[in-house]
């Protein structure tokens, strides 16, 4: 099949750069090998950022995160709580740094307001005693499943081919341009051709082997990130430490939970996610030095994320992004780096630099088109409130007529997975879960595995023992640092699914 433009790669960047560019009404393609959000866009803490982080460091990535803050408010409100932010110097930190942080802020755009000690403890009680100065910042937490889920949607509605589990195994090259890409349809097994005008490299932490099928390379840094998920929300604002970027001084409130990080490292490969448990106390000795509560919070989850970074990564590398060509391969043009804040902008210049290529004269539409609905429209009930945060336009499709529990600890509703399971996009219960949320509670998939196993026997179309066997190894591989209560939990959820349901044993 021909195509203006293939784009390859589902996290947030690529799935911007396919709405952008329908919505443009270029003829364009998507191609992710695994699920959307395979890689770093769902690897992180869901951090929609202020740009504060970056105001001292790296003043272009703050100022980027500051427009596109404001901008995502607007435009995706569903899946976005404005809990806003706190940066907080604590004994040991450098006093010093508080000032050139509000230098930084004020010459980046960042909004931010020093606050005292006693309005910052009575903005956020749970914050340790020792603080010493307070700065008020407009981060917030964001969905990032149901932001490109949302981006995916848009541009097929808009006329765009997506499709995940798809993975791309081969590039013909002819006189220095790419002229076919070929792809394994994981669904089918069918092998898809297509012939693009131009080709998006949009895969993240994989751009380099996406690259090296044209011949072509990116210089990129790998960099692994360390979170953990606590139970419960222990604070109500994102809580920052006010010092230069470094290791676990974030802690992110996020639906049900509250994240902990980040750590950085290099990392050896894209697949190099797996914390370690020094991540882990680490993590929790900095950001309970915060958040005094957190000492004795339960850890129901760690995970990582491999970064893509220009160059060869680690802190000091830029947030912002780099676009990158090569004469080996004249219409591929990879895009390298950013954050999820920044991904409407990066898919933005993409689609410029493309449409301007194609000689297409449309203008972005993303900066003030919707994705999805304000939080507070009028009309409903509580139930399709909580839908609307989480599915957007899409929440008026889930049958209220079935109020059966699926997941009691994320409240999911057994119609909401049977929506996802009638679309096109879910073909494995871990599918279902970034959708519906149904498993990444406090027992993580003991109580609604096997009813959502159920579920897809009914819907058809996979093989459900295949697709359980590795969303309980999925959720295992979170439960290696587990210690005290929830370890014994652990314990428990094996001895359950395997000694009494024969499930995920072990040759």
């Amino acid at each position: 099949m021909r195509k203006d433009v293939l784009i390859i790669g589902g996290g947030a960047t690529g799935a911007g750069i396919v709405r952008d560019l329908a919505l443009r009404g270029v003829e364009c393609a998507l191609l992710e090998m695994g699920d959307y959000c395979h890689g770093a866009s769902g690897g992180n803490h869901g951090l929609l950022h202020s740009g504060g982080r970056y105001a001292v460091t790296d003043p272009p990535s703050a100022m980027e995160c500051a427009k596109e803050n404001a901008i995502l408010r607007r435009t995706a409100p569903f899946c976005i709580e404005g809990t806003d932010g706190l940066f907080v110097s604590l004994p040991g930190d450098d006093p010093s740094f508080a000032d050139p942080f509000l230098k930084g802020c004020k010459g980046s755009g960042v909004p931010a307001e020093e606050l005292t000690a006693k309005e910052a403890l009575s903005a956020e009680p749970g914050l340790s005693a020792e603080a010493l100065r307070c700065i008020a910042v407009q981060d917030g937490s964001i969905d990032p499943f149901a932001l490109v889920q949302a981006n995916v949607d848009s541009a097929r509605e808009a006329g765009a081919m997506v499709r995940n589990h798809c993975r791309v195994t081969d590039m013909v090259l002819e006189g220095g341009m790419v002229v076919r890409v070929k792809a394994l349809d994981r669904r089918s097994g069918e092998i898809l051709t297509i012939v693009p005008e131009i080709v998006i490299n949009a895969a993240g932490a994989w751009a380099p082997q996406v690259a090296a099928m044209a011949g072509c390379e990116v210089a990129m840094g790998l960099d692994q990130g360390s979170m953990l998920v606590a139970d419960g929300r222990l604070c109500g604002h994102v809580v920052n430490r006010l010092r230069p970027p470094s290791d676990g001084d974030i802690t992110v409130p996020n639906h049900t939970a509250t994240v902990l990080g980040t750590t950085s490292r290099p990392a050896a490969s894209p697949e190099d996610v797996a914390p370690s448990r020094n991540d882990m106390e680490l993590l929790l000795r900095e950001t309970s030095a915060m958040l005094p509560a957190l000492r004795h919070c339960r850890v129901v989850r760690a995970y990582g994320g491999v970064r893509p970074l220009p160059g060869r990564g680690g802190r000091g590398a830029s947030r912002t992004f780099s676009l990158i060509t090569d004469e080996r391969a004249g219409n591929l043009l990879s895009v390298v780096g950013g954050k999820l804040t920044t991904y409407r902008l990066m898919a933005e210049r993409v689609s410029d630099q493309v449409c301007n290529a194609l000689g297409v004269r449309a203008g972005c539409r993303t900066r003030t088109e919707p994705l999805g609905p304000p939080v507070d429209e009028a009309g409903g009930s509580v139930t399709l409130a909580r839908l609307r945060r989480k599915y957007g336009f899409k929440a008026t499709t889930v049958s209220l007529a079935d109020q059966r529990m699926l997941c009691s600890c994320e409240q999911v509703l057994r119609a909401e997975a049977q929506m996802v399971l009638a679309g096109p996009d879910a073909l494995a219960l871990s599918d279902v879960m970034r959708r519906t949320r149904a498993g990444m509670g406090y027992c993580q998939g003991l109580d609604c595995a096997l009813s959502l196993q159920e579920l897809m026997m009914e819907a058809g179309g996979t093989e459900p023992l295949a697709s359980l066997t590795e969303f309980l190894e999925e959720r295992e591989r979170g439960q290696a640092l587990a210690s005290g209560d929830q370890l014994r939990q652990e314990v428990l959820r094996r001895h359950v699914l395997q000694g009494v349901y024969g499930l995920g044993e072990r040759e």
